[in-house]
């Protein structure tokens, strides 16, 4: 790890990048900065949130706007809540505390009349009334009928749904293609045709048609990433493929989700990266590893100062405000406690 000719960037909370484009903080507010740690729009706004399809959604006071990367603001705000862009359409919430959808004029194309949204994926959205969950597109036509308790995101042309307790999963046209017959799905999404669940104390996962196609016997299992999906046999983590068949051995004490190639793996206290040939692509020097987002890993070695590193185990910014990590409370997440504010940082974009 080379850290020559880097300039410290101050008061940077380890937030992943989005869009190029990373949030930092000084004591005059959030302002945002590139992977050289130049600082590009000043540190002059109370909140401001991940970049998506090049927007940001910031707060100055009582003003909220959408800005874009050279700070400028696009979309001025009179809505009470206000999400990130997803396929071009951001949710908002009115003062009644109905929610419906803008585009990136900030015309509102989908009018406030919902109880809860999700994001757009595929084309599709879903959405909450009080007759329950189903699905709209873009439009806002509905095309899957607010029948459901509960509603995930469409991936891989599937959503999971749940009905009086139990779960299944729907296509887009709304037909059932796993029967409601799960007490639980642990796994918001299907993924390269894998749905990872849990089945009494075991997890593993079926296919888009209910197929068992990796058996329930492992202790714990993560989403499939890249064609991967870590699990947990015997008190150790490893990798498996779609196939089932063991890709990274169980040997390490955790691994996070492959990104761009790379694994933050832990062994014996440290963490270090792999490949997806279990070959040692960083060393095991780093107290705390992120998974790679937009060519950048968040790393800590030592005391509390924090770095991005890139593939080559080579520093692009440094962190010099200290902080200080809370709890993990899933793979990828971190509850942070920075500048005396309770922060989850989030390992990659929804």
């Amino acid at each position: 790890m080379s850290i020559t000719n880097k300039k410290p960037l101050p008061f940077l909370f380890p937030f992943n990048f989005n869009d190029g484009m990373v949030q930092i903080a000084r004591q005059s507010g959030m302002g945002y900065a590139n992977k050289s740690g130049e600082l590009i729009i000043p540190c002059s706004y109370t909140t401001g949130y991940s970049f998506s399809e090049g927007l940001a959604y910031v707060i100055k006071g009582d003003k909220k706007a959408f800005i874009n990367k050279l700070g400028q603001e696009v979309i001025s705000l009179k809505y009470e809540e206000v999400d990130m862009f997803c396929e071009g359409l951001a949710a908002v919430m009115d003062v009644e505390g109905k929610w419906g959808f803008i585009d990136q004029m900030g015309n509102e194309v989908i009018p406030c009349e919902y109880d809860e949204v999700n994001w757009f994926t595929e084309g599709l959205c879903g959405v909450y009334t009080k007759e329950g969950g189903g699905f709209i597109d873009k439009s806002g036509n509905k095309v899957i009928p607010c029948i459901y308790d509960s509603i995930l995101e469409f991936n891989d042309g599937v959503a999971i749904v749940c009905k009086d307790g139990y779960s299944g999963c729907i296509d887009m046209k709304g037909n059932i293609v796993v029967p409601l017959i799960y007490g639980k799905l642990d796994l918001s999404r299907c993924v390269d045709g894998r749905i990872t669940l849990g089945k009494g104390d075991k997890y593993g996962a079926i296919d888009k048609n209910g197929n068992e196609v990796i058996p329930f016997i492992y202790e714990d299992i993560s989403d499939f990433s890249e064609g991967l999906v870590t699990v947990l046999l015997n008190g150790k983590y490893g990798c498996i493929n779609k196939g089932g068949e063991v890709v990274i051995p169980f040997e390490y004490d955790a691994i996070e989700d492959f990104s761009e190639g790379l694994a933050a793996v832990k062994k014996a206290g440290k963490w270090g990266f792999i490949d997806r040939n279990n070959n040692l692509a960083i060393p095991f020097q780093y107290n705390i590893a992120n998974s790679f987002s937009d060519g950048l890993a968040f790393v800590r070695r030592g005391g509390r100062k924090g770095y991005y590193i890139d593939h080559n185990n080579e520093v692009n910014v440094v962190l010099t405000k200290e902080y200080t990590i809370v709890e993990k409370v899933k793979i990828g997440f971190f509850i942070a406690a920075f500048l005396g504010i309770i922060v989850l940082l989030i390992s990659k974009l929804f």
